[in-house]
Order: C-alpha cells, then sequence, then structure tokens
C-alpha cells in the first residue's frame, strides 16, 4: 500500500443555513475517516472548501470518486494535488477543521489575490498552501459551540 495526499477544491452548494451543513459534513468525514484510517484537513471560507486528505491511495481515491463528488452539498469540485507520500501532515487529524485565519489570508495577498479562492491555488503555491493547512490549529470545537 502507498500513501498519498490530494487536495481538492469545491463550492458549498446555496443552502440556507451553510454553518449546519458544514458541521454535518465534518462530522461525517471525522466517522468515515477514523474508519479509514483517513486524514486530513478542511479549510471554509466565502462559500469554497478546500481540503487536503491524505492515507492509503486506494481509500483516498475511493473517498474521492464516490463519496465526494456524488455528495450534494459540493459542487464545482476538482482535484489540484494529488501526489505519492511517504510522511504525513495531517496524521494528529482524522479531520481537522479550520477556519478563516489571518496566514491564509495573508498568504492569498502575498500572490496578489484579494481574497480566499482557492481554485486560484497553482502548482508553485499549492506545496505552501498545504504547509500554512497543516500549521493551523483545529477550529471544530469552535464551530460546534457557535
Amino acid at each position: 500500500m502507498s500513501d498519498a495526499r490530494l487536495l481538492y477544491v469545491s463550492k458549498l452548494y446555496d443552502c440556507e443555513d451553510p454553518m449546519n451543513d458544514l458541521f454535518n459534513i465534518l462530522t461525517e468525514a471525522l466517522n468515515f475517516n477514523s474508519r479509514n484510517a483517513i486524514f486530513g484537513a478542511l479549510y471554509y471560507g466565502n462559500g469554497y472548501f478546500v481540503q487536503c486528505l491524505e492515507g492509503d491511495r486506494n481509500k483516498i481515491e475511493d473517498l474521492f470518486y464516490k463519496k465526494i463528488l456524488k455528495d450534494p452539498r459540493h459542487k464545482n469540485c476538482e482535484v489540484l494535488y494529488f501526489e505519492d507520500v511517504n510522511d504525513r501532515l495531517f496524521s494528529d487529524w482524522h479531520m481537522k477543521y479550520a477556519n478563516i485565519h489571518q496566514d491564509i489570508l495573508g498568504f492569498f495577498a502575498e500572490h496578489n489575490l484579494d481574497e480566499f479562492n482557492p481554485y486560484t491555488l497553482n502548482a508553485e503555491t499549492i506545496p505552501q498552501f498545504i504547509q500554512i493547512l497543516a500549521s493551523l490549529n483545529d477550529h471544530a470545537y469552535t464551530l460546534k459551540a457557535s
């Protein structure tokens, strides 16, 4: 088995309560990922998702192509990055949630982007973005509490 890291982006479908849907997505991801030894982080802002997943390559592919792509809460889902890895950056979290953070906003500003839009990430900026995402604290509790 080989481990892989996948980074994808999507838009949240139009809904009345995006925070409730976001909480449900995180809860489902945590339950599924913990049973399947998948790790990662989800970042949400401006109606966009960006999620990094790590684990067995076959399990990551199955999760993305058979589950995430078919989830009606995501639209315009697109893989930006998929590579084999020897080490995991997210091994402490089956699904870490990171909300809007100054480091991410600063990263986008540094690359001449006015706001968070993960579709603008490219081969040059993705590795740095993943490193920043890995360094952020988990905000799942604050999402639940709000």
